[in-house]
């Protein structure tokens, strides 16, 4: 269902902030970078790049209000600026949860666009049933304002250029691959640890790595336990020489004792020679949404 009527409605329940306390702000760090602003009694719309991912927007809703199903984006010219025409932008989903509407970077672009233009975004859905049992038919409205966009914008475009080129859950379960009986990695996977040391030095809650080394089943089985142990030493000392300190590191060699893939093909053998890195970090007792990686 779409609406072609972007002012608000008479019948609609509106959700929005006073000027003169409704702001934009940022919050910044090297794993996440977020552009949010609050509406009152139900929830806040959000621009958010974690590290190692593309740009998205979402609402988080406090209080459930939109129901399931198709709702419609509007910009509207803020009453205290000159008439301008309002403009239908996009159709949303809204799905149950606390985000019920998500936009990947495209979209998460337009809206951020009006926004810095000055316009007033309005989500036009239907409302929960139980919001207004009378009234069926009537719209739910979340209006976002651009007051203060422009200053937090800069702040958020500030923060992008510092953020870490992975997050946790990019580095938390990874593997480097080894070709025949080498005991040495390739460019790609030398990257990969890269961006882990990178990672791991920048989050004070991470604990323990733990290196485990492989090796397919070709060869003899005393011989792969050892090619096994140099592989996961050759890790360890490429991490140690970079900055992580060894009593993080629990290292471990197997040998060809746990196949991830048949050793009956070249593929499979391949998947097999490797050396697996479990980054192991705790949750302290809160986190904001720029702090948690």
């Amino acid at each position: 269902m779409l609406w072609t009527i972007a002012a608000p409605h008479a019948l609609a329940a509106t959700y929005s902030g006073p000027i003169e306390t409704t702001r934009w702000r940022a919050d910044t760090s090297m794993f996440a970078c977020s552009l949010y602003q609050r509406v009152p009694l139900w929830g806040q719309a959000v621009f958010e790049r974690r590290a190692g991912e593309t740009q998205r927007f979402y609402l988080d809703q406090f209080n459930r209000q939109l129901a399931p199903g198709e709702a419609q984006w509007f910009a509207l010219t803020p009453s205290w600026q000159a008439f301008g025409q309002h403009q239908t932008l996009m159709s949303a989903r809204v799905t149950e949860g606390a985000e019920p509407v998500i936009h990947p970077w495209q979209q998460s672009q337009l809206l951020l666009n009006q926004l810095r233009e000055g316009k007033q975004l309005l989500l036009r859905g239907e409302p929960w049933p139980e919001q207004s049992p009378d009234q069926t038919g009537e719209f739910a409205d979340i209006v976002i304002e651009p007051v203060g966009f422009r200053g937090a914008l800069a702040e958020f475009q500030t923060c992008l250029s510092s953020l870490l080129p992975a997050n946790y859950d990019q580095i938390s379960r990874s593997a480097v691959h080894f070709d025949g009986a080498s005991d040495e990695f390739n460019d790609a996977d030398r990257e990969m640890l890269d961006n882990l040391i990178r990672y791991v030095l920048a989050d004070p809650y991470v604990t323990t790595i733990v290196v485990d080394g492989h090796t397919d089943g070709s060869g003899l089985r005393a011989d792969n336990l050892e090619l096994s142990q140099r592989r996961a030493e050759f890790v360890v000392d490429y991490l140690t020489t970079r900055g992580i300190h060894e009593d993080m590191l629990q290292v471990r060699w197997h040998g060809e004792r746990y196949p991830v893939a048949s050793n009956q093909s070249a593929a499979g053998r391949a998947q097999n020679r490797r050396v697996t890195l479990r980054v192991d970090r705790f949750e302290p007792p809160s986190e904001t949404l720029a702090q948690s990686p």
